[in-house]
């Protein structure tokens, strides 16, 4: 750091008092646009830091004022997943990590190139050195081994100490972060070390000078025998789930679709859109263990076993920048041809060998499947708009319709996430989305990660409508509270559709299936699975500053919906509470009818 200590003369050289000052330029320069702040007594230097840049014109993050942890967390993985860039948190302490909670699940299991940040308890004797302790309650706040918290859930963990470079050790946590397979990254911070003050000239590299790992190439020959196996099937089917986190996968995914019109469908645990979800290719194809060629596209759980698996003699081809999947302890798919790449770059290898291939009774063949899965998809579209339509005549009101009304006010570029769990599908088949980068899910299996994602998208993507489809139990997991006051805040209105069915489904249908003949389905006990009455959504949102409406009438959700977007436009957060049958009662209308 100092002017004595050598340094590589590749570094750049960047102007600074204290090592957070050299942090908050290294997260910018390394990508980070918002730093999602929870205040706390050790981490003060941040505030200052980026007070002190603003000032002299210095590289650094915005800071954000969020007020819970597990929003912040969560607006980072908004802000990462809409800019294919960095975002950085940073809480307090051990506690303050500790009340990250399922949003760090999900940073892990998404995959989002986050760095994640929190202080530590100073531990300096009082009066030793600057940042020293200086409150009885930090004699409390020093766990054995803070990083051990999320060790589980992060790429790489690290304790910023004396000896280290700090600007650097940033660029660093971010090159592992945005190198494939990405995923979040922790730093603890010490305020003794983060307030040192720099002795000399500050030298770090910054991430994109340290280097980001590029994806890699197939072997020509296993492109060749995919291209092979995908031209010579009957029954060829592809198979998504999180390729899209990359854009440029779903023009390559399209591309080679098209070549050799093969069908596409989402796997369980999609969380982008992968696929335009309007083309004849979409949902079209044959039920997975029907087909005769699959390629997995970053499909992670692409069936169950054994129920759904392939039949004997499918060709299964499967990509993933981690084929072995070794981030999940258990994992018992088989495949053919296993290619450690990307969704992109396979899809591009593929489709260019495919080429090379082709002979004109494959075109004949290929054209014939092309027409009949035109077709299918026509005719799924009228099946989808009747049952709709159907679905609106309905009293109670029906969720297909709450989703159907949704659909209708999209816009093109419009960023639709799903929270909405037992109305998913719903949502799914008239979304009509069809750009990269419009539709996302959260990729992990932890509630309330929607309404914190939501705020980071539109920070990130201020001149897009953002739309938050959620149950109401997950809606309550994300503390919506802080997310809606924040966005209200700092002029980052997104609308929100709470489907309001007052029943966990978990523990409804899942306690049905686990137990059909048990004593709490017999005698109609589904203690825990249902909250009833709900809270009132909409007044939630106006006690933060928003808008928030509901509606429990089939003729409301159009005009209220319409209503929220207006006001969002207008700068105002918004929710629309759709009032719907418990999924105890939705069980009872399915059997009368």
């Amino acid at each position: 750091m100092a002017d004595a200590i050598s340094h590589d003369a590749r570094w750049s050289e960047y102007p600074g008092d204290e090592w957070s000052d050299a942090m908050v330029q290294a997260m910018k320069l390394g990508g980070i646009d918002h730093l999602f702040f929870v205040s706390g007594s050790e981490i003060a230097f941040w505030q200052e830091s980026i007070a002190k840049a603003q000032e002299r014109d210095w590289p650094a993050p915005k800071l954000i004022t969020v007020p819970h942890e597990s929003v912040a967390l969560n607006a980072a993985l908004g802000s990462a997943m809409i800019r294919n860039q960095p975002a950085a948190t940073a809480v307090h302490v051990d506690v303050g990590t500790l009340n990250y909670g399922g949003a760090i699940h999900t940073a892990w299991r998404g995959n989002y190139p986050v760095l994640i940040t929190a202080g530590t308890g100073p531990r300096a004797y009082a009066g030793s050195m600057t940042g020293a302790r200086n409150s009885p309650v930090q004699w409390v706040q020093e766990p054995r081994d803070q990083g051990g918290i999320v060790r589980q859930y992060t790429k790489i963990d690290h304790r910023l100490e004396h000896q280290d470079n700090p600007g650097f050790m940033i660029s660093r946590l971010l090159q592992v972060a945005m190198s494939e397979p990405k995923g979040p990254v922790y730093l603890a911070a010490p305020r003794e070390t983060a307030m040192m003050k720099i002795p000399g000239k500050t030298y770090f590299p910054t991430r994109d000078e340290l280097g980001v790992a590029r994806p890699v190439w197939p072997d020509p020959t296993d492109a060749r025998r995919a291209a092979q196996w995908l031209i010579e099937a009957r029954n060829p089917l592809i198979c998504c789930a999180t390729g899209g986190r990359n854009p440029e996968a779903v023009a390559e995914t399209v591309r080679l679709a098209e070549l050799l019109a093969l069908p596409v469908v989402d796997c369980d645990r999609i969380d982008r859109l992968n696929f335009p979800s309007t083309h004849p290719l979409y949902g079209t194809g044959p039920e997975l263990k029907d087909a005769d060629a699959l390629l997995m596209l970053e499909a992670l759980v692409a069936y169950t076993t054994p129920t759904s698996a392939p039949r004997p003699g499918t060709k299964v081809i499967w990509a993933d920048a981690d084929p072995v999947m070794s981030a999940y302890k258990t994992m018992d798919f088989q495949a053919d041809l296993w290619l450690p790449v990307t969704a992109t770059t396979a899809a591009r290898a593929i489709y260019e060998a495919a080429t090379a291939l082709l002979s004109k009774s494959d075109m004949s063949r290929i054209a014939e499947r092309r027409e009949r899965l035109e077709a299918s998809k026509r005719e799924i579209n009228h099946n989808n708009e009747q049952a709709a339509i159907a679905a609106g005549r309905r009293k109670p009101m029906h969720p297909l319709w709450v989703a159907y009304q949704l659909g209708k006010i999209l816009e093109l570029n419009a960023i639709v996430l799903d929270d909405s769990i037992s109305n998913s599908d719903f949502v799914c088949a008239h979304h009509g989305r069809t750009q990269a980068g419009t539709y996302f899910a959260s990729g992990g299996s932890s509630g309330g990660w929607g309404a914190g994602a939501a705020l980071g998208a539109k920070l990130a993507a201020p001149e897009r409508d953002v739309i938050l489809a959620t149950g109401d139990g997950y809606f309550m997991f994300g503390t919506p509270m802080p997310a809606l006051w924040t966005a209200a805040h700092y002029k980052a209105p997104f609308l929100t559709l709470v489907f309001v069915n007052r029943s966990y489904s978990t523990g409804t249908n899942g306690l049905r299936r686990t137990y059909p003949s048990g004593v709490a389905v017999r005698t109609e006990n589904f203690e825990g699975g249902v909250f009833d009455p709900p809270p009132d959504f909409a007044k939630l949102a106006e006690s933060a500053n928003c808008y928030g409406v509901t509606v429990r009438e089939p003729d409301e959700v159009g005009p209220a919906l319409k209503r929220g977007l207006e006001q969002v436009r207008k700068g105002t957060p918004a929710l629309v509470a759709a009032y719907l049958p418990t999924l105890i009662e939705e069980m009872s209308l399915a059997a009368r009818k």
